[in-house]
């Protein structure tokens, strides 16, 4: 199993440690020793081919204060529609905190929407601005 984007929240690991005893693995994912099963509990990925396990999501507004949009909500919209195989980072702003390596398609916060960089990092030279993200195309026409 696995964190959604790398957090857990205290009452869903609470309710985990219930279970069993929790280790972290060196591949940021959670073993729970001795469990035949896993409770459905929020903040969990328990399926292996879960898109959200192929996006890197920073913290994002209002959590972090160089964020120019809540980020973890947005993501979580975009996951469905994640094409098999491609990696999307979702970055609140420029710094792109949330995975310093290129990613397939990265999405970055500006006052105005998002901007669309295709191979690389948030610090990358924008696609195109403004994307609105109530308004957003299909994934796969960005990637």
């Amino acid at each position: 199993m696995a964190a959604e984007f790398g957090q857990i929240s205290a009452p869903t690991l609470s309710a985990l440690a219930e279970t069993g005893p929790i280790r972290l693995t060196p591949w940021r994912m959670l073993l729970v020793e001795g469990a035949a099963s896993l409770p459905d509990l929020p903040d969990l990925i328990l399926n292996p081919d879960d898109p959200r396990l192929r996006l890197r999501v920073c913290t994002g507004a209002p959590g972090c204060p160089q964020a120019l949009a809540e980020t973890r909500a947005f993501a979580r919209r975009l996951a469905p529609g994640m094409p098999p195989g491609r990696v999307l980072h979702v970055s609140g702003c420029a710094k792109g905190c949330a995975s310093p390596t290129p990613a397939d398609l990265v999405l970055v916060a500006t006052p105005r929407g998002f901007c669309a960089i295709r191979d690389g990092l948030a610090s990358g030279a924008a696609l195109g601005h403004d994307l609105d993200p109530d308004r957003m195309p299909p994934l796969p026409e960005l990637f």
